[in-house]
């Protein structure tokens, strides 16, 4: 037989007789793990005032209920407002009795408003600290990687820049006049986030985005430093901010960036010369781009000589500077090229000249890009046991994070619009991230 209770409707209860969370649940953990949140949320002070609008200003109470939307994967401000308000262990997370009104939705929609990226950079930063205090960061390689978040804006928002046409207008322009209709970023933007761009990246469809990249950690995947920008952003470009983030925390630290793992979309020597000046040490799959020349005569087999500033050709003739210009590499960095050109005398009688040669022309050139040496050094590398080691395992260490965020953590698709309150987000993200990564291995009492 099944009996069913009708809840207690009387108008006074005891303070003893109150329902009170155990102390091992996850919200009093994390309190536990963090130990002081005002200490934390320090940095985020100055974003609010004691009074505004009569509402609740209290900074920490709104780092805290940001951590709570991530952990209970909740995206909406309105979804937020409720379940911190119907939950006994999130009010006492939040220091909110069980009589007293919690944030509405307005509140916490002003209170993101405010925060800003350095700010929540600042909160990371001491998230990192405590990484470094509980032994989660070991100072040794670290992965970086990018990720893109679709924007909340679609493609049919686009307009163009001197037009103010739609996109559905261009096109439909373009089939009545039997033109080749090209939609790009230079030409777009959206009505509806100007921020957001078109981009497509493997397997995703083509849409609007933003670019969110982490350094990670290999020893316990604590990210080090995130940072989020436009999706039209090249991927090695994107990494030197949180590149630079990460080597300063490690440093705060009395440690030093180490080995960055990286695939082959940041296969560029100015990426790898950037990563070098870091005091880091590149290590990042590469694209052989072979030319169709017979292997006798590519470009490896001939041999730059630094101090004489030529290249020696597989018969020994000289290749000398012959002119300088520049030009973007694919990753997007304006690049230094040097062509090196032999002398007509030379390959005129060399017994290469037929494989050597393309076409018409008589001389051999050999272009030589800026901080090319940077790239060979990296190339080597990979070729090596523990280069290939760290290379297989990357994935294993960049990816769950971008996985964990966009399944669990509601940055699937974002729900707000403009630069800074995605960079809000996507912050917001690797703290709560390195948080749990603290509370699965610190000890409470």
């Amino acid at each position: 037989m099944i009996r069913s209770k009708a809840p207690e409707t009387r108008l006074f209860y005891a303070s003893e007789e109150l329902y009170v969370p155990p102390a091992t649940g996850y919200y009093a953990r994390l309190n536990a793990v963090v130990g002081s949140w005002a200490q934390l949320a320090e940095p985020l002070r100055a974003g609010f005032s004691s009074e505004h609008d009569g509402r609740p200003v209290d900074h920490v109470v709104y780092l805290k209920a940001f951590v709570v939307g991530y952990l209970e994967n909740i995206i909406w401000d309105t979804a937020l407002a409720e379940r911190i308000a119907d939950s006994l262990s999130i009010r006492m997370f939040l220091g909110y009795g069980p009589t007293e009104r919690t944030p509405d939705h307005s509140s916490i929609s002003r209170a993101r408003n405010r925060f800003s990226e350095e700010q929540l950079q600042a909160v990371l930063s001491k998230v990192v600290d405590l990484c470094f205090k509980q032994g989660l960061l070991g100072g040794g390689p670290v992965a970086a990687d990018s990720t893109l978040n679709c924007a909340n804006a679609s493609l049919s928002s686009l307009k163009n820049v001197q037009t103010g046409l739609s996109v559905t207008e261009h096109l439909k322009q373009a089939r009545e006049a039997n033109e080749p209709a090209e939609v790009n970023n230079k030409a777009y933007v959206s009505g509806t986030d100007a921020d957001a761009r078109i981009a497509k990246k493997g397997s995703a469809r083509r849409g609007m985005y933003y670019k969110t990249t982490h350094v990670t950690d290999f020893q316990d995947q604590i990210i080090l430093a995130v940072h989020t920008g436009t999706a039209d952003t090249h991927d090695p470009t994107a990494a030197i901010e949180p590149l630079e983030r990460a080597k300063e925390r490690l440093e705060s630290q009395g440690k030093r960036l180490g080995v960055v793992v990286a695939d082959a979309g940041y296969d560029d020597s100015t990426f790898h010369a950037a990563v070098e000046g870091m005091g880091g040490t590149p290590l990042t799959n590469y694209t052989d781009k072979p030319s169709n020349k017979s292997e006798e005569v590519q470009k490896d087999r001939f041999v730059f000589v630094a101090e004489r500033d030529v290249y020696i050709c597989p018969n020994g003739a000289e290749l000398a500077r012959s002119s300088t210009y520049r030009q973007k590499t694919d990753c997007g960095f304006s690049s230094k090229v040097v062509r090196y050109l032999s002398r007509l005398e030379d390959c005129a009688g060399c017994p290469l000249k037929g494989s050597c040669l393309s076409g018409k022309s008589k001389q051999r050139s050999i272009n030589r890009r800026e901080h090319e040496d940077a790239r060979l050094r990296n190339m080597a590398r990979c070729h090596t046991d523990d280069g290939r080691a760290a290379l297989k395992k990357r994935k294993e260490i960049s990816e769950p994070p971008f996985a964990h965020m966009k399944r669990h953590g509601g940055l699937a698709v974002v729900n707000c619009r403009t630069l800074g309150r995605v960079q809000v987000k996507t912050i917001v993200g690797a703290i709560v991230w390195n948080l749990q990564k603290l509370a699965k291995v610190t000890q409470v009492a």
